[in-house]
């Protein structure tokens, strides 16, 4: 994974890009306003970025993932960590800096999208802890293990690329990758894992159970001529029922994960892009506070083939409809 300095010109110009900006996350109409502002300062200030953005979406840096760094986070503008639901409309009360700094790197990866059954198909996700969900298998979570994952794994229209820019960190949540070409398995796993032989469920965060049987089967490799990709959910994913050959590779795979585990403990004004089709993911357990300043995340997914899910877009141009379980 590299590391990458955004010039200090283009932060100057995503600080005059945002000011004054409000409701990116209620209207359509303001949210591309910044979205095509910020991707512009980027573009005319900081044509490294650019290139190194260029290069990271033509699988061309090392380990799929890109930690950008030098954007300062005003915590003072920023406010209390939201908490509870609808995390997106708290605090809209402020600049959209932190917005803008993460849809410049973002939009210029790829088209930004999100899914209506995530977050109220806000298509800029803030996640942070929340009560009761402190050992759910979501972003949300907290005190339980957020186990190796890529995003999605269930929906055909899962996302090329995932951005993340921490407002708030935390010491003890750690955000490890496990790039594809890291992890080391056998011909025959490999072979094994290329196969329809596992239930993808659909997580809690989707409207789903979580549970394996209740998703949809596939396989957990996929690609060919040498490459390899990856959809999988650790927390909800699992053999059909009675294939111990497929079990016994699929465990294999998580601890061969485990040994190539990358652990970036993001500090405030990080940005964190990655390849989510050659990259798993997963977060450490912390413990939250619920006092203001805890753990704060802004998220975006990304696609490099928006017709892909062209046909799913039908109420808002970046919002994927249809209901989870459609998808069975």
């Amino acid at each position: 994974m590299i590391t990458h300095a955004l010039a200090p010109e283009a932060l100057a110009a995503l600080a005059q890009v945002s000011a004054g900006r409000r409701g990116i996350y209620r209207d359509d109409r303001a949210f591309e306003d910044l979205l095509a502002a910020a991707t512009a300062a980027l573009a005319a200030h900081d044509s490294e970025t650019v290139e190194v953005v260029r290069r990271f979406a033509a699988a061309e840096v090392p380990d799929g993932a890109v930690l950008f760094t030098g954007f300062q986070v005003d915590q003072e503008q920023m406010g209390a960590t939201p908490e509870g639901w609808q995390l997106e409309h708290q605090n809209e009360d402020r600049d959209p800096r932190t917005e803008a700094a993460l849809l410049a790197v973002a939009g210029t990866a790829g088209s930004i999208f999100s899914f209506a059954r995530q977050h109220d198909g806000a298509q800029i996700q803030n996640v942070a802890p929340v009560k009761g969900h402190e050992y759910d298998a979501v972003g949300t979570g907290s005190r339980g293990l957020l186990d190796w994952h890529t995003e999605d794994a269930f929906d055909d229209a899962h996302p090329h690329y995932v951005g993340l820019l921490c407002v708030r960190g935390d010491v003890h949540a750690d955000t490890a990758l496990a790039p594809i070409d890291r992890i080391s398995i056998s011909d025959e796993d490999d072979a094994i894992l290329r196969q329809p032989r596992f239930r993808h469920g659909i997580d809690k965060a989707s409207g789903g159970t979580g549970r394996p049987e209740d998703g949809v089967v596939g396989p957990v490799l996929s690609g060919e001529q040498g490459e390899r990709f990856v959809r999988v959910d650790m927390d909800c994913a699992a053999a059909i029922e009675g294939d111990a050959e497929a079990a016994a590779a699929l465990q294999r795979f998580h601890d061969a994960a485990d040994a190539a585990r990358l652990a970036v403990n993001l500090r405030a004004g990080d940005i964190l892009l990655f390849d989510n089709r050659r990259v798993l993911h997963a977060r450490t357990s912390f413990e939250p506070r619920y006092d203001g300043t805890d753990r704060w995340l802004q998220r975006v997914i990304i696609t490099a083939d928006p017709e892909r899910s062209a046909a799913r877009r039908t109420r808002r141009p970046r919002v994927v409809e249809n209901d989870v379980w459609e998808q069975r």
